[in-house]
């Protein structure tokens, strides 16, 4: 268990650092990062981890919008958990949903979009109109509690079948 979590976290590491390494606390972590990384894996055993305190500020472009930005220690462990969940999650969303998914990038929807607009315009001979939108505050409105409860659903679900193959 200690060995798996250990190559987890420096996965989670090398993944948290991408395009980040000239940050301060990037820089500050990584001065000892197999240390930290050893540390950070006897918290999370001992069941003692606490998340650090994140910083707040809004970015107007391009749309205003409230950001909290974790201390990277507390990144890594965001990709840590993601690495462990998003497989459970994957198979649920569409294939139209872009956002922070392998293989689904701008390059992607960029694609799907032109699929789209030949096959409305039946390939460029007719008129075709495309609404672009964004709903102001739809993230911060969702309402958590659905959402805890859905996320708890398909975890719940996924530790069943797990320990169904066990028994098998």
């Amino acid at each position: 268990m200690k060995k798996q979590l250990t190559e987890d976290l420096f996965r989670a590491y090398y993944d948290a650092r991408r395009n980040k390494r000239n940050k301060k606390d990037v820089v500050k972590f990584e001065v000892n990062y197999e240390r930290n990384l050893f540390v950070l894996a006897e918290e999370i055993l001992d069941g003692k981890y606490q998340p650090g305190v994140s910083s707040c500020f809004i970015v107007k472009k391009p749309v205003k919008r409230e950001i909290f930005a974790a201390s990277f220690r507390d990144r890594i462990v965001h990709h840590l958990i993601y690495n462990y969940i998003n497989p459970l999650f994957e198979r649920s969303f569409i294939n139209d949903s872009y956002s922070c998914r392998i293989g689904k990038g701008t390059s992607y929807g960029i694609k799907r979009l032109n699929h789209f607009i030949r096959s409305c315009s039946e390939n460029y001979q007719k008129d075709c109109y495309i609404l672009k939108l964004d709903i102001k505050g739809y993230f911060m409105s969702i309402n958590k509690n659905i959402l805890h409860e859905k996320i708890k659903e398909t975890l719940n679900t996924a530790r069943e079948r797990e320990r169904e193959r066990e028994r098998e």
